[in-house]
């Protein structure tokens, strides 16, 4: 009796229907809404060769509108591309060069990402990921520093969010987006005669994203 019940069993698993992946998951997907920019930043700097001791800078943050592009492979993996309106940051000096406007810069943080999505049942959907940024130089502006120039740059992101899904196809989204980059900027310091300025910048910000996603 005990070897007939084992034999009916498995004869059930055997004929048993595959598990079957969540298609509404798979395929393209986009994000769009503000992105928000926190800059952490920290500079070394130098006029006429000569490093200024406790000089650095600070750069304003930045409100945006970001949008993403990303495909999911399958229900836990998935690329993403994001990026936005370039905005523009206003550089000014500290500590020694506290009340110096350096000048304004308007750039283009762009993100390409792996993700992992945490295999969950339900609306909230959690993910992780790491990838790299370029941030693009569009345009600088002169102010205390003439013939500002600043450097177009790589670095590194690591990120982690969640989508809700209202349906299938539609729902909300938010991801934080550490970046850690750095880059160089020149010019020529108005107040010191036109010397020669350089400063290696760390950036490194925060780039909150919120928003609609939709599922294609």
């Amino acid at each position: 009796m005990k070897l007939r019940t084992l034999a009916l069993t498995l004869s059930a698993l055997a004929i048993a229907p595959p598990a079957v992946a969540d298609d509404s998951k798979i395929g393209w997907y986009l994000q769009l809404g503000p992105a928000g920019v926190a800059f952490s930043e920290g500079a070394s700097i130098s006029a006429g060769g000569s490093t200024i001791p406790g000089a650095s800078t600070t750069l304003s943050d930045n409100v945006t509108l970001g949008f993403g592009l990303g495909y999911r492979f399958t229900e836990d993996f998935s690329v993403i591309a994001i990026g936005g309106i370039p905005p523009t940051t206003t550089i000014k000096g500290t500590g020694p060069l506290n009340g110096v406007t350096v000048g304004k810069v308007t750039y283009g943080p762009l993100i390409v990402a792996a993700n992992y999505h945490i295999p969950t049942k339900g609306k909230f959907q959690p993910f992780i990921g790491a990838g790299i940024n370029y941030t693009m130089v569009f345009d600088t502006k002169d102010s205390g520093i003439s013939n500002l120039k600043a450097d177009s740059a790589f670095g590194g992101v690591l990120r982690l969010g969640f989508d809700y899904m209202v349906d299938d196809s539609n729902g909300f989204f938010f991801s934080a987006n550490k970046v850690f980059v750095n880059t160089k900027a020149t010019g020529n310091a108005v107040a010191l005669g036109g010397a020669p300025v350089d400063a290696k910048i760390d950036l490194d910000p925060l780039i909150l994203h919120a928003g609609w996603v939709h599922r294609f």
